[in-house]
C-alpha cells in the first residue's frame, strides 16, 4: 500500500511539474508573440490558455507602455502556485511515510 502511494504521489508530482514548464514555454511563446497556429502553438496554448484566462479577469497587467502593451502575470502566478502545490505534497508524503 505504501508503494501504491508513493507512485501516486510521485506521478502528481511528475505532473504538474510537467504542467509547470507547459506554462513556462506558454510564457515565452507570448513574449516572443508566436503564432497560435504553429506545430508548437497548437501544442502548449491549449493547454496554458483555460487556467492563465481564469486568472487574467482576476489580476491586473500592469502597463509598460502607452501603446497599449502589458506584462500578464498569471502564468507566474499559476507556476508559483503549483510550485507551492509540489511543496505542499512533498510535506504530505513524509507524513503519510510513502
Amino acid at each position: 500500500m505504501i508503494h501504491l502511494l508513493a507512485f501516486i504521489f510521485t506521478a502528481i508530482t511528475y505532473l504538474l511539474r510537467l504542467y509547470s514548464i507547459i506554462l513556462f514555454a506558454a510564457a515565452i511563446l507570448r513574449m516572443a508573440r508566436a503564432d497560435e497556429t504553429s506545430i508548437i502553438g497548437r501544442m502548449v496554448f491549449p493547454l496554458a490558455d483555460p487556467p492563465a484566462n481564469a486568472l487574467k479577469r482576476r489580476f491586473p497587467k500592469l502597463v509598460v507602455y502607452n501603446a497599449g502593451s502589458y506584462i500578464d502575470f498569471s502564468p507566474l502566478v499559476l507556476i508559483i502556485s503549483i510550485e507551492l502545490l509540489i511543496i505542499f505534497i512533498g510535506h504530505v508524503r513524509l507524513m503519510v511515510g510513502a
